[in-house]
């Protein structure tokens, strides 16, 4: 072969090959489709789901053990009373729902006088629960004697809860009515209801099922223990004659 024939590697000659625009393009678009990626709106909720169940499960296997050893380590008669308790709820709210059920009936039945006559005992109903009249039957009242200031106001609101969980209808703490829009806090002076003091003795009122609310506020962690618990005196007294006539003034609706 003839020397002069020969070409260096770096000059040597390629055929031109067409490039393909119009695919370079869309690759390119593909590219920047993927990385501008937005997850869709059901995505997203699956996402918040699986979020949501890793919580979850995270909670329950790093739950404190406490409150299952208390009641592992309650006493036969303790639990037996919890359950009574229970049932006696239970017995309550089934009563309740099936005269409900036969007030739907005779509502819709269109009697006049049953129609008027269950207007009349929800309208009082609604007047013990807005605390704007006196309320007379059986009851509870407790007594608490703290000379040290030990008792607040979440150990009252704990035990207004437990007395309206046990059924109560209408609640007294000190001089003030308790109802939806009441609230408790510490002062200077001790435990306040509404911005006053209670006072000492703390006494507390409270219409309903005497024997049910007793049973309920001597429950174990319930609120006889937590008084005692802080070094205060605890007495609670049944009656089936308790009067609560403390109430709140109406307001006039505000325009």
């Amino acid at each position: 072969m003839d020397p002069d024939e020969l070409v260096p590697h770096g000059d040597e000659q390629v055929d031109d090959v067409p490039v393909d625009a119009s695919g370079e393009s869309q690759s390119r678009r593909a590219l920047l489709s993927q990385l501008a990626y937005q997850p869709s709106r059901p995505h997203l909720l699956i996402g918040a789901l699986f979020l949501f169940l890793g919580l979850l499960i995270t909670v329950v296997v790093l739950r404190p053990d406490g409150e299952e050893d208390q009641w592992r380590a309650a006493r036969t008669e303790d639990l037996v009373q919890i359950l009574d308790d229970l049932g006696a709820r239970q017995a309550r709210l089934e009563t309740e729902s099936q005269r409900l059920v036969g007030v739907e009936r005779e509502l819709r039945a269109g009697s006049t006088a049953e129609a008027l006559a269950e207007a009349g005992r929800r309208l009082e109903a609604l007047r013990v629960m807005t605390g704007t009249t006196a309320v007379t039957g059986p009851g509870i009242s407790i007594r608490i004697d703290d000379p040290t200031a030990a008792v607040d106001a979440s150990l009252l609101v704990n035990a207004v809860q437990e007395l309206r969980d046990a059924g109560a209808e209408a609640i007294q703490v000190g001089e003030a009515r308790v109802v939806v829009d009441t609230w408790f806090s510490d002062g200077e002076s001790g435990v306040e209801v509404a911005g006053e003091p209670i006072g000492s003795p703390l006494e507390i009122r409270a219409i309903g099922d005497p024997e049910t609310m007793s049973a309920a506020l001597s429950i174990p962690g319930g609120l006889a223990e937590s008084v005692r618990t802080r070094g205060a005196e605890f007495t609670a007294t049944t009656t089936t004659d308790l009067t609560i006539s403390v109430t709140v003034p109406v307001t006039a609706p505000q325009p």
